[in-house]
């Protein structure tokens, strides 16, 4: 009996023991109440808030809460905004190429091999070029002292349908029929190829090793030719004579790489030449004449440039010449007017397809020389004697 009262004695003070270790629930304050409402309106995050409990006094030691470290607001890494690469603006619809056959394809290898090292083009596929219209009228040199009429007779009728007569010494205007449009001329375009080579050129007798092949340049645009192939010999003099008399666009090549390096710096040089003329109608793209968009000049420029050239001694001496031989190369003239029209001495015939047939023609009689540019004539021969009859009928000096 004694021992089951001690064991129950034993339980009910361990039951005290544990009843007086559990914290008893008290009701919140009201600044507790507050802290919390407080909180919520600011937006804080919070957390729950458990009421605080009387604890009885006990016997065990004072627990020390460790004091709080600060906690550090992470630091935010600056953040770059990515650039977008720009939207490309959608290009319209790519113009179809022309679709070349294998006669063309052919052709062009040629074209890229004839003048290095410039790669030609070949001909204009139609019967035009683009030539840029005029913006301002030109209006032609008006001296005193020239020729004065004498007659009321009409100029005769002649196939060309753009003629420029200029007098040499005053430089007048003596007949003119759309003299100012502009047109393709040709291979009268070597008139200021051969001046521009004799102003800038080295001596005439100056040898130079050619790179232009003649048969290559024939294979590509029908060119007339003095026969040049590349690792030739050729002085200057021989060059000039081969753009004055055959024609030779391989000369004309020839000489613009020789002396200016390309055939576009040379180029540069000839229209330089033609604006400080004062000729508004005329621009140059080639140095041999062959057609080609913008290339272009009119009578009456064409004729003040013969007109310009025949002041140089050289060059006089050049239109002049009927036969050449040198380099072992032969040449004759192919002017019409030379040896079979009195007084004709000069200076340069063209022809191509799109062009036509041009000349600048000039003519001596009783120490007055005249000077004819035709473009586009189907009689070339014959329209200039029909002129020259009728200016010196018609003038006096």
């Amino acid at each position: 009996m004694r021992r089951h009262l001690a064991g129950l004695v034993a339980c009910v003070a361990l039951v005290a023991g544990c009843q007086a270790a559990v914290p008893q629930a008290t009701a919140p304050t009201a600044a507790t109440v507050q802290t919390v409402e407080t909180a919520r309106e600011l937006g804080t995050p919070t957390v729950a808030v458990v009421p605080p409990t009387s604890v009885p006094p006990t016997s065990l030691p004072p627990t020390i809460a460790p004091t709080p470290r600060p906690t550090l607001a992470p630091t935010a890494r600056p953040t770059t905004a990515p650039t977008l690469a720009p939207t490309p603006t959608p290009a319209g619809p790519a113009e179809p190429r022309p679709t070349l056959t294998a006669t063309q394809i052919a052709q062009q290898r040629f074209c890229d091999i004839a003048s290095p090292p410039a790669h030609l083009l070949r001909p204009p596929p139609g019967p035009y070029v683009h030539i840029t219209p005029a913006d301002v009228i030109t209006q032609p040199i008006s001296s005193t002292g020239g020729p004065q009429k004498l007659t009321t007779d009409a100029p005769p009728r002649v196939s060309a349908p753009h003629v420029a007569v200029v007098d040499e010494a005053s430089g007048n205007l003596l007949y003119a029929q759309d003299a100012f449009s502009r047109q393709p001329p040709a291979s009268i375009t070597k008139i200021v190829t051969t001046i521009v080579a004799l102003e800038r050129g080295p001596d005439i007798q100056t040898m130079f090793t050619t790179s232009v092949s003649a048969t290559a340049l024939v294979s590509c645009d029908g060119s007339s030719v003095m026969g040049l192939e590349p690792d030739d010999h050729v002085r200057l003099e021989t060059l000039l004579y081969g753009m004055m008399l055959p024609s030779g666009n391989d000369a004309a090549e020839q000489v613009a790489v020789s002396l200016a390096g390309s055939r576009e710096r040379y180029v540069t040089w000839m229209n330089e030449r033609v604006a400080s003329l004062h000729l508004r109608d005329t621009h140059f793209v080639t140095p041999s004449g062959m057609d080609s968009d913008e290339h272009y000049s009119s009578a009456y420029d064409m004729a003040m440039l013969g007109r310009y050239a025949m002041q140089n001694p050289e060059f006089r001496t050049l239109a002049a010449t009927p036969r050449f031989v040198g380099d072992d190369y032969y040449m004759h003239n192919l002017n019409p007017l030379l040896g079979s029209y009195p007084g004709a001495d000069g200076v340069k015939i063209g022809y191509t397809e799109i062009a036509g047939r041009t000349i600048v023609a000039s003519a001596t009689r009783d120490g007055h020389r005249v000077y004819v540019a035709l473009l586009g004539s189907r009689n070339l021969g014959g329209d200039c004697i029909a002129l020259f009859d009728w200016v010196w009928k018609s003038f006096r000096w």
